[in-house]
């Protein structure tokens, strides 16, 4: 691997992007005035740019280098993970978006103050921070050490950590979501190119797809796989992945801060069915070269170097830059998503309930602050992930075991107007401390059976918690107001649009099933 051979064109680029995103970061300085214009960017987000900011953010680091890694350890089921996210984003552009534009809030949590009261939004609030830090963040900035360590061996992984933490936090602590969405587009539009660029490469290397059927089991090459896999169980798709990807798109801060930003309700519906249409080349550059990568290097050790050892060992000089500017973008997309996020759900769910006199310009420093102690945080934790087998197994190990309880809650406050607030508080701790047994006692199950039973155990004691506990008057006192309908209608082209992205989802499954 060519790891040393960076020539002066690939730093003029990295470069060139790092001058670029800081001035868009102190650009959006000066127009985050009001917490509504830091943390939602004023509500002024388009829907193009909301689409690919949600899928830049998505496609972070830590997704990229996990899924070139994942399908050169498992295969193509790793895909399984991005199609299943289309349905995911189906179900927040009919159910949660109505809701939540209608409730006119900042934050996820702030649903289940609605729903319920706020004890229950400041738990859920400490869980998602949880997420926050130790999945999104330290997980993201771990891969993008893992590729500054190919140009630069000379570094260590904390130090590389700590890098990108700091060219990252400049700008996103300063600019809020308006800078974050900004730099996404950019970021967005750098990520198709690198990865196309890559998967190109590494198809011409290996001679076309014969060379990998010949190189991999027919399992490699397969969606579905039998109940008894160790990869990923075909029963694994009904219980715990549609329950990440509910999490992940409809409920997680990270992404559903940006349909919040958006102009109007059609905005996000159209920026949400976006991303999702982005997800279908993800097969191709991001899936694929995994594959290729086994016939190139059959015995790396770790999978985590995938996508660096293509990169940098089958593209020209020059552009190594455009994709290692690539990487840094998916990379900076992630932290400033995840910093604003954490920013938001500390300052506006904790610090302004206990000081509601505090003035606005407050609460964006408040933010500020937040958003650094967060950042030194995730890069603390960061190097630590290097202990397991690869990224991708970390990330969702760690949403399974933590994800059930609040998508049961979710749920349960979106469609059940018997679940009252004592049944929703007592589903997260109980969901939560079982969780944790799990994971101190280790059942020995795939981690996406974990996620079904979890989120099983946690539907039982909401409903017996609900049933015993509430009367007819005392069921759901904001549920009149939450569940109105009258927005509820999606725009016929938008219809269109999903239907034709669902045919082409099943489509792809059915070929490669």
């Amino acid at each position: 691997m060519r790891s040393g051979s960076f020539g002066i064109l690939d730093w003029v680029a990295v470069a060139g992007y790092v001058l670029v995103i800081l001035g868009i970061g102190f650009w959006g300085t000066r127009r985050s005035d009001t917490s509504d214009d830091y943390f939602l960017a004023g509500r002024s987000i388009s829907w193009p740019l909301t689409g690919l900011s949600l899928f830049a953010t998505n496609m972070s680091g830590s997704t990229l280098v996990g899924l070139i890694g994942g399908a050169y350890q498992m295969g193509l089921v790793i895909y399984n993970y991005e199609w299943t996210a289309v349905v995911a984003l189906l179900v927040l552009i009919l159910f949660f978006l109505p809701v939540y534009r209608r409730l006119g809030i900042t934050t996820a949590p702030a649903f289940l103050e609605h729903r319920f009261d706020t004890r229950t939004r400041r738990y859920f609030s400490a869980l998602a921070l949880t997420g926050n830090v130790f999945i999104d963040l330290a997980g993201t900035l771990y891969a993008g050490a893992i590729v500054m360590r190919v140009v630069l061996p000379g570094l260590s992984l904390e130090v590389c950590v700590g890098l990108l933490a700091l060219l990252a936090g400049v700008y996103a602590i300063a600019g809020g979501l308006r800078a974050a969405v900004y730099t996404d587009v950019l970021q967005g539009v750098l990520l198709l190119a690198g990865t196309a660029c890559v998967s190109a490469a590494a198809y011409w290397q290996v001679d076309g797809w014969g060379a990998v059927e010949s190189a991999t089991p027919p399992s490699m090459r397969r969606l579905i796989l039998p109940a008894h896999s160790e990869v990923l169980p075909w029963p694994g798709l009904c219980t715990g992945l549609v329950l990440l990807g509910v999490y992940y798109w409809c409920i997680n801060q990270v992404m559903v801060q940006r349909t919040l930003a958006t102009r109007s309700l059609d905005d996000a519906r159209q920026g949400a069915l976006l991303a999702g249409v982005l997800k279908l080349p993800v097969l191709f550059l991001m899936v694929m070269p995994g594959l290729f990568a086994l016939v190139l290097y059959p015995n790396l050790q770790n999978p985590d170097l995938v996508f660096p050892t293509l990169a940098f060992d089958l593209l020209p000089g020059g552009l190594r830059g455009l994709i290692l500017v690539a990487f840094v973008a998916a990379v900076m997309s992630s932290v400033d998503s995840v910093l604003n996020s954490a920013s938001a759900l500390l300052t506006m769910d904790f610090y302004a309930a206990l000081r509601p006199e505090a003035s606005e310009r407050r609460l964006v420093l408040v933010g500020r602050v937040v958003a650094a102690a967060v950042l030194v945080l995730g890069a603390t934790i960061a190097p630590q992930i290097a202990q397991f087998s690869s990224l991708w197994t970390y990330l969702q190990s760690a949403l399974s075991y933590l994800t059930p309880p609040i998508v049961a809650v979710f749920l349960g406050g979106l469609f059940v107007r018997r679940v009252n607030h004592l049944a929703a508080f007592s589903t997260l701790v109980a969901g939560s401390l079982l969780a944790l047994i799990l994971l101190l006692v280790d059942p020995g199950l795939h981690f996406l059976y974990v996620a079904g039973l979890l989120f099983l155990a946690s539907l039982v004691v909401l409903a017996g918690v609900s049933y015993v506990t509430t009367s007819e008057t005392d069921a759901a006192p904001n549920a009149d107001a939450m569940w109105q309908r009258d927005d509820a209608d999606v725009a016929p082209e938008t219809t269109t649009a999903a239907v034709l992205l669902l045919i082409a989802i099943a489509v792809t499954v059915g070929i490669l099933w």
